[in-house]
């Protein structure tokens, strides 16, 4: 019979002492990967330009102009968080855009009247796609990409395939030109619904339940967790962050641009897919989607600086987008 020194023995799990740290470390660089190139990029460019990257005003009008594209990167993001894609949001960019900036010039409606009407007509789309998926079981990709055609034939019927400019109300257009201690006021957007994304889809029930929606709909549906409503609320977000998107676009530019949303797309997916490599990888994540974002805006801002063509755009978020699904799918326990 073994004596119980013995039996400890074996039971007991192998020694630790001297371990590597190289695990640990890994798993602190992986986190926080975007962070490190971000950090990397911005310092490349800095050294190699300077004069011109190296500027508090380049700063701040990379910060400025990518807050559209930073606001639909969370917008696509909160579907992908519920195992579910919206291909539609480039489409309601451009439907926001073209009808906030119509309103107020061609109907004579005032700006905050005109904001409302935008923000319930995203509220409206949103909420169509979360019930056509959700509801009536359809697929997620061939139903938000038939509404993105319907809400580009609805944008091109109402602007007339023009863009609109004239006269807005001085406080409509300092809304999105104007900075706060120093920091352009889109980035503060951007930087507030990130944290209000942050904190519901970590901290709360509603972010629990969308997260085991996206992890295993029909688990989560046995457990109790209510599935087609989060679902719902999801695209109802996206169609409302869509609408914000839209509305400080027109803020910045003064105008709509009949061609806006057809761009949007590929941008706004690169950035949520790349941004769930990091922060919480695995996870579709608010901070590390705007983190992604910015990552890609300052890669193609300091190439354009250096002579860099209009097609590089494309080969970087196309790359972005490999790169990003590529990690997420190692990352991720479950399908991107």
């Amino acid at each position: 019979m073994e004596s119980a020194t013995v039996q400890e023995h074996r039971a007991r799990p192998p020694e630790t002492t001297g371990s590597s740290p190289y695990p640990a470390a890994r798993s602190l660089l992986g986190k926080y990967s975007l962070v490190v190139v971000l950090v990397v990029v911005s310092t490349g460019f800095a050294i190699a330009d300077p004069l011109v990257f190296a500027t508090l005003a380049n700063a701040r009008t990379i910060a400025s102009t990518n807050a559209t594209i930073a606001l639909l990167a969370l917008a696509a993001m909160l579907p992908l968080a519920v195992g579910q894609f919206d291909i539609s949001v480039g489409f309601q960019f451009g439907l926001a855009q073209g009808l906030c900036a119509g309103l107020i010039v061609n109907e004579g409606l005032p700006a905050g009247a005109a904001i409302a009407v935008v923000l319930l007509a995203g509220l409206l789309i949103g909420t169509v796609n979360g019930l056509l998926v959700a509801r009536l079981g359809l697929n997620s990709f061939i139903a938000t990409l038939a509404v993105g055609i319907l809400v580009l034939g609805t944008t091109q019927w109402y602007t007339g395939d023009l863009t609109i400019n004239g006269a807005m109300p001085d406080w409509f257009l300092k809304a999105g030109r104007v900075q706060l201690a120093g920091i352009p006021l889109p980035f503060v957007y951007v930087l507030v619904a990130a944290a209000v994304l942050w904190l519901a889809l970590e901290f709360t029930t509603w972010g629990r339940q969308v997260h085991a929606a996206g992890g295993n709909a029909k688990a989560a549906q046995l457990a109790g967790v209510p599935v087609a409503r989060v679902t719902v609320q999801a695209f109802a977000g996206t169609g409302v962050l869509c609408a914000v998107a839209g509305v400080l676009s027109v803020s910045i530019l003064g105008a709509s641009s009949p061609v806006v949303g057809l761009g949007a797309l590929l941008p706004a997916f690169a950035g949520a897919f790349l941004g769930a490599t990091s922060i919480r990888p695995g996870r579709y994540n608010a901070l590390g989607t705007v983190i992604a974002v910015y990552v890609v805006a300052i890669g193609i801002t300091g190439l354009r600086q250096h002579g860099a063509l209009n097609y590089v755009e494309q080969y970087f978020y196309g790359l972005a987008l490999l790169v990003a699904v590529s990690l997420a799918r190692l990352t991720s326990n479950r399908p991107t």
